[in-house]
This record gives structure tokens, C-alpha cells and sequence, in this order.
């Protein structure tokens, strides 16, 4: 039996089309299977806590239908990950993590992908922690960040230009946009880092620090050009110590993959990685708004998801 939560609101409407195709394919195949529509931001999360939490010693196989927000919803809704094989087509406007997972953009085929498979796919899961304590924590199947990155998701998903874009297929271009006028606001703030428990760095114009799992982030975007998400460990892409002019080459150059070398960007892999902030900056999860934070602990789970891929 399979059990698929269905987000039909994604890529803004495209996905019932694409659930309906999904739907005839499983009967075709005579597939045993349940299906569950979210109706409200969250939903795939409490529908995912409930299906997981009556596993038995035999698991679940739990498929999500949506975009990266969807994924990501019902993987931290998961209870116990040993005893779920996860499934994902990707129907949404950034795809980063089917992308990251080389899953075919047509549902169909990814669907058969997921039907047909042997051996699941250890991937890794990034988990952040924040709060005074950090007492809070969620997780992410493709990456978390501070600063720039995470407020350019904020004024993308508050903003109607994903949505207008994303009917003429060009929503990526949305995040370009909002990056461009985002750096022009980002204020001068100071940090200190520490990789793997050991010397603190201090950081000064800290611009973002993206923890990624995977190679891209905000639709396409290769902030982590060597990241892999079966290695147990995190790619951290920081950008900071340069003023909005001097970025704006950087930043084209990220688009393309070609930043690493800049004076400015770092990146450092690791198992996990804390962060003190003297301001608040946003922060997010896979693109879910976590507010404005000032204290942060990225950490890897290695081979913490089973993938039917």
C-alpha cells in the first residue's frame, strides 16, 4: 500500500492536473493505494504525523505530490524515519530537491520510478536548531539559511510575483528579482562561527550562510556546486565582508555556479556548524519562513531518509 499526500495547490494550480495522470497510472498498474489532499499550510505535516505514527514493523511507504514546501512539510511530520520509505514527485515552481535527487520532471515517470524500485536511497537530512536554548529545531531535505537567502523566500512567498511568473514559467526568475532588491537592504551585521566544534570565526557583513544539502537551493540556484547529500556531512556557503557593490558580481557569478574563488565566499563542509548573530537576521527551512533568529546549529542526520527513487 501506498500512502501520497497530495498538495493540489502547487505550482499554482498545475498539480491536480497532474494528480488526476498520477491517479489514472496507479489504476492502470492496479496499485494499492490511499491518497490525502492538504487543505491548509501545515496539513501535509499532520497528515504525515498521523500515517507515520500507526506504522507498523513493516513501515510505510509515504509519497509526497508537491513542491519543495510540501517535502518538506511531510518530512518533518515524519515519527520515526526507520520505518518510512519516502517517495517525492516534485510538482512545484523551484523542483530543488528533485533536482538535487535527478527525478524526472514529468510525474508520470516519477511516479514509475518510485513503483519500480529495488533499493532505497540513503540521503541525508539537514536539521537546524534555534531559540535561546536552541530549543526549537526543525528539518530540511535540500538547505537552511540566515540573512539574504532566507529573506529573499520570505518577499517571494508574500509577493504575487511567483505566482504571475510561475503562469508564464518563468518562477525562478523570481528569486533573481528578489535577490537583486533584497542586497540593497541587507543590513551590516557581525558574526561569530564555529565548524565542528572548533575555533569560533568571527564574521563582520555577514550577507547569508546557507547550510544545503543538495547542490541548489531557490530554484536552481548552485550555492553548494560540490554538495552531496549521502556524505554525513552539510555545505555551508557564506557570503560576507563585502559592500552591495562589490557583491553584485559575486552574485551573478553564483548563478552560474562560478562564485567559489571570490573573495567574500566561503565554503566549508562539515558535520555541524553553530552561529551567533549580534542582530537578527530571517532564516528558513527549505524555504519555510523561521522568523528572525540570532542563534543557529546546523547539523547533518547521514542517511537518516530512505528514498524510493
Amino acid at each position: 500500500m501506498y500512502y501520497f499526500i497530495v498538495n493540489i495547490a502547487s505550482s499554482s494550480g498545475k498539480a491536480r492536473g497532474a494528480w488526476h495522470a498520477l491517479e489514472a497510472e496507479l489504476k492502470r498498474r492496479g496499485t494499492p493505494y490511499r491518497a490525502f489532499f492538504t487543505r491548509y499550510q501545515g496539513h501535509a505535516g499532520e497528515l504525515a504525523g498521523k500515517l507515520t505514527s500507526k506504522a507498523g514493523g513493516g513501515g510505510i511507504s509515504l509519497v509526497a505530490v508537491g513542491g519543495d514546501g510540501t517535502a518538506n512539510e511531510v518530512v518533518n511530520g515524519i515519527k520515526d524515519f526507520a520505518k518510512v520509505r519516502f517517495g517525492y514527485i516534485p510538482i512545484g515552481s523551484g523542483n530543488d530537491l528533485g533536482r538535487g535527487l535527478s527525478l524526472p520532471k514529468d510525474p508520470v515517470a516519477a511516479l514509475k520510478l518510485i513503483l519500480e524500485s529495488e533499493e532505497c536511497h540513503a540521503m541525508d537530512l539537514g536539521k537546524v536548531s534555534w531559540g535561546r536554548k536552541l530549543e526549537k529545531s526543525a528539518y530540511f531535505n535540500i538547505s537552511s539559511g540566515i540573512g539574504m537567502d532566507a529573506e529573499v523566500c520570505r518577499r517571494v512567498n508574500a509577493s504575487g510575483m511567483k505566482v504571475f511568473l510561475n503562469r508564464l514559467h518563468f518562477g525562478r526568475l523570481s528569486y533573481f528579482i528578489q535577490t537583486i532588491l533584497t542586497l540593497a537592504y541587507m543590513p551590516d551585521v557581525r558574526a561569530r562561527v564555529q565548524f565542528d566544534g572548533g575555533e569560533k570565526k568571527r564574521v563582520r557583513g555577514l550577507i547569508c550562510m546557507a547550510s544545503m544539502n543538495h547542490k541548489c537551493e531557490g530554484g536552481g540556484l548552485p550555492m553548494a556546486p560540490n554538495a552531496s547529500d549521502q556524505d554525513g556531512k552539510l555545505s555551508i556557503c557564506y557570503i560576507y565582508g563585502l559592500s552591495k557593490l562589490q557583491a553584485l558580481l559575486p552574485l551573478i557569478a553564483l548563478t552560474r555556479g562560478k562564485h567559489l574563488g571570490f573573495p567574500g565566499i566561503e565554503v566549508k563542509d562539515c558535520s555541524f556548524c553553530e552561529l551567533w548573530l549580534e542582530n537578527a537576521l530571517a532564516g528558513h527551512t527549505d524555504g519555510e519562513d523561521l522568523g528572525d533568529l540570532v542563534h543557529l546549529r546546523y547539523e547533518c542526520l547521514p542517511g537518516a531518509l530512505k528514498v524510493m527513487r
